[in-house]
Order: structure tokens, then C-alpha cells, then sequence
């Protein structure tokens, strides 16, 4: 027998040694469950926002890995907020501030290509989706296999309605309504996709792999089945505190462009002793319960798959929702409801020496989750992303961040919430300012009173200097007269 080394055996190993090889460090790479939620405010339990809601999978979740409760989306709704997170840019670089069509997959300057998950392919991953993941742009070209879409239904037939009705006017609106539909959960789409995404976790998969998991509820209408309401009985509920005049010191820009006709008003969700805003709050933490459970689904796979020791978990909601408060059971605001989300982060269990934060109150954004994401995987930094990676406040909750999180709503109109207070800046000029720490509900608006001009000019430094005009799919369709006036005055007439 020839010795090791000598001979063919030799020639073939030094043959091996000049080929192209896997790297050890991409095969080790994390896996990633991205797991995202529509229209969840923060009304988890983890964050205490309601003191009834029952979440028991979010908040274990969290106990695993490090919650912010100061975080923010960049839009406050759907379109614009996952065009931002999804392309790591804010709406003032991309414009897209309002709703987009289908015209974003034309765009290879911000979107085509450069998404999150298409990211991860061009680095090795494979990329799975399922559900509502990105708005405006082909689920099918951002990942590379896709399930069941995402869906708000179902719904009653021949447009039935439990409570709501929409008002005859000439402006644009989401279903609104609540109720006990359908029978049983297996007839969510958001049941079909927690479903999907178990099977993949317990099949075998490439290794590493970027799972995307989009849920609907608690997007309107707010149907789940019968069940999701016992724990909420109508006698006991707590409603969110609201005020009827809350925006008499709201500048009349502020009014304008949060007015929206065709959705509930506070007025009407008060008659007959409160009847309508119970039964509509019971029916948000209905689905909210309803969608937690599927949360929970998910995580009991990955925790029973061959993948539970080396995945990224993030869960997130798009946005936040007003559930009366601000005279609104809606989205589409720059104020507190409407933009402060559920963000949680976990490392995966191979990882388990790092201790992380288990609570952070720095103010952060969905802009940070690309750059995040990147560094907990070992992929090269893209220089494009304009938030900053969350590690440094895992790592260390006091260490040195940004002043405040910027959130545009429509173009010309920003939030900017720092630790402390929130600013609002809207096109003509007009302010508001909340004192968090003295002021949690935004009931006072600071602005104006003469007492507070040096926080407001450090304020207005850090708006955006310049801003891009809306892009060319930036949907036409107005919420009321004002948006109507600006979309035109904007050259937003007719989709692309």
C-alpha cells in the first residue's frame, strides 16, 4: 500500500485543494423567520398597551429575544411601510408615500433586485414566502418560492355587513366591519399560511434558508371565528382612552389630511352607551388572539424542526391602528397609534452565549431590520440601507444612537419620535409636539405654546432636506378632498 500522499491519491487531493470550495462560515449561516403582521398596534401583552389582550406566543417570543417598545414604522400604511423595510430606504428617497401599484417591479433603482429576501438569494439563500409579505410588488419575483397569498377575506356573501356600513361618499376606503366569520379557522387564508409555513419547517431545506411569514389580521374586516371573542366579554371590556375634543390644538393641515369619510368616528362609536366601539374593540382583540395563535403554530415548528439552534426570529407589525382614539378606527396617521409596532428580535439558540437586551426604549425604526438582518447572517453590508443594525442596542441598550425616527405621511408631512417626545411637521409648516413622559396619549400639543421653540428647531434639523416626488406607481385614488387636491397638485392622476 502506498503512504498517504504519494502517488494518484496526491494528485487528486492537491487537484481538490485549487477548486472552488464551500466556505464553512456560509454554511453555518443562520436561518431566517421573518414573520410579519398586518395593521398589529401595540396592543400585545409583552408591551401592555391593553390590559385584556391575550398573547400568549408573541410574548414568548419576546422572552426569548429582545423586545423594543419604542419602535415605529416609516408609513403608516401598508404600501408605503413595507416598500420602506422591504428596500431598507425611507419613502422620501424611493416616493413612495402612499399606496403603489403594481408599477414597482419596473424599478430597478429601488426595488427590482434589491428587496430584503432578494438579498438573501444573491448570497446563497434559499427564499420561501407566504401570505402578505411585500404590497405593489410580484411576490413571486421577490422570493423564490411562494404559498398561498395573503387575503382579508373571507368574507359574507353579497356584501353583507355585520355593523358598519360605508358612507356614500366619493372617496376611497378599506371593508370596516367586525364580527364572528367564518365558522372555523381552517377557512382564514392567515390559517392556510401558518400552515404552509409549518410544512416547510418540518420538510427538509437548504441550508440556510429565509422564511417569510405574512399574516392579515388584524386587518379589516375584523372577522375571525366565534371562538377568538370568548375571551373578551362585551360587560368587562376596557376601551382605550379617547377624548372627543382631542384635536381641537391639531392644526387645521393635521385635520385635513387625517379626515377620513369613510371610516367610524368616535361620535358614532359612543351612542347607546358605547355599543358599536365595544363590540369593534372586542372584535381587534379577537383577531389579534386569532393571529397570535398562528404565530405560535410557526414557532412550534421551527422549536421541533432540525432548524430550531441556528434561525433568526423577527416579528413585526406594518404598522400600528386606531381603535377610536384621535376620533379614528384606522391607520394612515403620523401619530402615535398609527406608528408604533410590535418588534421583536431573537438570536438564534447557537448563539445563546451573546445576552442580549431583553427590553429596549430607544426609539428605532422598521428601516433597521435589513441591516440588522445582514449582520446577524454574516452578509455583506449594503451600503443603500439608511437605517442602522438594532445589534448595537441588543448588545447594549445605552450606547449611542440616533436622535429621533423619522415617519412620512403623504409627501411634505413628517413624525419624527425620539426617546422622549413626538414632532409632527406638516407641508404648510403647521407643528405638533407631545411631551411622551408627561403625555403618553398625545392629548397636548406643545407646538405653538411658546414654551418649547428650541426643541422644536432641533426638531426640524433633522427633517429630510430634500425629497423625492411620488413615484410613477403611486396609486391616484384620494381618502378625502384634501388628498384629492394634492395627489393632482402632485402630478398623481392616473396609474401607470
Amino acid at each position: 500500500m502506498k503512504p498517504f500522499g504519494s502517488g494518484r491519491g496526491w494528485g487528486l487531493l492537491a487537484l481538490l485543494l485549487l477548486l472552488p470550495s464551500p466556505l464553512v462560515a456560509e454554511d453555518e449561516r443562520p436561518n431566517v423567520l421573518f414573520l410579519a403582521i398586518d395593521d398589529l398596534n401595540d396592543w400585545v401583552g409583552c408591551l401592555g398597551a391593553h390590559p385584556q389582550v391575550k398573547t400568549p406566543n408573541i410574548d414568548r417570543l419576546a422572552e426569548r429575544g429582545t423586545l423594543f417598545t419604542n419602535a415605529h414604522c416609516q408609513a403608516p400604511i401598508c404600501g408605503p411601510s413595507r416598500a420602506s423595510l422591504l428596500s431598507g430606504l425611507h419613502p422620501h428617497v424611493t416616493g413612495v408615500y402612499q399606496q403603489p401599484t403594481s408599477g414597482m417591479n419596473k424599478d430597478e433603482k429601488f426595488f427590482h433586485r434589491q428587496l430584503l429576501p432578494q438579498y438573501f438569494r444573491q448570497h446563497g439563500y434559499r427564499t420561501l414566502g407566504a401570505g402578505k409579505i411585500t404590497h405593489g410588488y410580484s411576490n413571486d419575483r421577490a422570493f423564490e418560492i411562494y404559498g398561498p397569498k395573503g387575503s382579508s377575506g373571507p368574507k359574507p356573501e353579497n356584501g353583507f355587513r355585520f355593523h358598519y356600513h360605508l358612507p356614500d361618499v366619493p372617496y376611497t376606503g378599506t371593508q370596516t366591519d367586525w364580527g364572528a366569520f367564518p365558522e372555523n379557522d381552517q377557512e382564514m387564508p392567515d390559517h392556510k399560511v401558518a400552515s404552509w409555513a409549518v410544512k416547510q419547517l418540518r420538510e427538509e431545506q437548504e441550508s440556510p434558508f429565509f422564511l417569510a411569514v405574512g399574516f392579515v389580521r388584524p386587518h379589516v374586516p375584523f372577522y375571525v371565528p366565534e371562538k377568538w371573542f370568548e375571551d373578551y366579554p362585551l360587560d368587562s371590556l376596557v376601551l382605550p382612552e379617547a377624548r372627543i375634543d382631542d384635536l381641537e390644538d391639531v392644526p387645521e393641515t393635521g385635520r385635513a389630511i387625517h379626515e377620513l369619510p369613510k371610516y367610524p368616528k368616535l361620535a358614532w362609536l359612543q351612542e347607546d352607551d358605547d355599543r358599536q366601539w365595544k363590540l369593534c374593540v372586542q372584535a381587534y382583540l379577537a383577531c389579534i388572539s386569532f393571529v397570535d395563535h398562528q404565530v405560535g403554530r410557526v414557532l412550534d415548528a421551527l422549536d421541533a424542526s432540525p432548524h430550531a439552534d441556528n434561525t433568526v426570529i423577527v416579528l413585526f407589525s406594518d404598522h400600528g391602528y386606531h381603535l377610536g382614539e384621535k376620533d379614528r378606527v384606522s391607520k394612515q396617521t403620523l401619530w402615535e397609534e398609527s406608528t408604533r409596532v410590535p418588534l421583536i428580535v431573537v438570536r438564534p439558540k447557537s448563539q445563546a452565549s451573546v445576552e442580549d437586551a431583553r427590553m429596549v426604549s430607544r426609539n428605532v425604526g422598521l428601516i433597521d431590520l435589513y441591516p440588522t438582518l445582514l449582520e446577524l447572517c454574516d452578509l455583506p453590508v449594503r451600503k443603500k440601507n439608511q437605517g442602522e443594525s438594532l445589534l448595537r442596542l441588543m448588545e447594549d441598550p445605552d450606547a449611542e444612537w440616533r436622535e429621533a425616527t423619522l415617519t412620512a405621511y403623504p409627501r411634505g408631512s413628517y413624525a419624527l419620535r425620539s426617546d422622549r417626545y413626538r414632532y409632527i411637521r406638516y407641508e404648510d409648516g403647521s407643528e405638533e409636539l407631545y411631551d411622551h413622559h408627561s403625555d403618553p396619549h398625545e392629548w397636548t400639543n406643545l407646538a405653538g405654546t411658546g414654551t418649547s421653540e428650541e426643541l422644536l428647531e432641533s426638531f426640524r434639523e433633522l427633517l429630510p432636506k430634500k425629497e423625492a416626488p411620488y413615484h410613477e406607481a403611486t396609486s391616484p385614488r384620494p381618502i378625502n378632498a384634501w388628498f384629492d387636491t394634492h395627489l393632482k397638485e402632485q402630478g398623481v392622476t392616473a396609474n401607470p
